[in-house]
């Protein structure tokens, strides 16, 4: 039973990113999902954003000179696909294409996460997974104010409500434990007691995913009444649910 689902009237800007975000309440999940709607109102900026967020490489910098050499070359090469994509190919007379709206669902619900939760946003996982624009597992990360990795799995599509897709994906990749395979990864991203909380089972998971519907509250019920069947509720510690809008003119 998915009980109320609030979207708060209340609206965090990030002028910057050329989107908004609300919180999203849901009533009979309060100590366990918390969510998010995001409303993207300039596809430019937002592209010019996601192209600078990606070429940001301040993250490697921190690591020591083995671990560079290990993610500089992959992490380069997909950020100049992927900026190629934001600049040249992803938007056609203001529509986003699949491959450029499932980073953007990646990236707005690490930043929207980062602004309403205080999150620490991750770079991208096709930035530190080994192969160029083949990511075999989770899309993207953060790491909450209780020091929990959180997974996010990000769907995107321009006509439908992909919630399922997202939900299902999240399901598969859990039970062929893609969360502990990423650990390898994590273990240079994030701090010792993050990695030591994943050690011991606890972590969470977000569910992404873009939104084609005016009403986006009954779009969030459908996903809430699908968790139960796709997701082991129990066994995380918390559920980020975020549902990502775009504004076409």
């Amino acid at each position: 039973m998915s009980g109320n689902v609030f979207i708060d009237e209340r609206v965090v800007l990030l002028d910057k990113w050329g989107i908004s975000c609300r919180e999203v309440v849901f009533e009979n999940y309060k100590d366990k999902i918390l969510g998010c709607f995001v409303s993207v109102s300039d596809l430019n900026l937002v592209a010019e954003k996601l192209a600078e967020s990606v070429i940001d490489f301040s993250w490697i910098s921190n690591l020591d000179k083995g671990t560079k050499r290990a993610y500089e070359r992959t992490s380069k090469e997909t950020a100049a696909a992927l900026v190629e994509i934001f600049k040249s190919t992803g938007i056609n007379n203001g529509i986003i294409n699949e491959e450029f709206g499932e980073v953007l669902v990646s990236i707005g619900a690490s930043q929207t996460l980062a602004s309403l939760f205080e999150h620490i946003s991750l770079p991208i996982a096709e930035l530190w997974k080994p192969q160029l624009k083949q990511n075999e597992g989770f899309d993207f990360h953060t790491v909450c104010k209780l020091n929990f990795i959180n997974y996010g799995e990000a769907k995107y599509s321009l006509s439908s409500n992909p919630h399922g897709k997202s939900l299902s994906q999240t399901k598969r990749f859990f039970h062929e434990e893609k969360h502990f395979r990423d650990r390898v990864h994590l273990i240079s991203l994030v701090d010792e007691v993050a990695i030591n909380n994943l050690d011991n089972d606890q972590y969470g998971a977000i569910i992404a995913f873009s939104i084609n519907s005016e009403n986006a509250s009954k779009i969030f019920e459908n996903a809430i009444d699908l968790i139960e069947e796709k997701i082991e509720v129990d066994s995380l510690e918390k559920i980020y649910m975020v549902g990502v809008g775009v504004e076409y003119e």
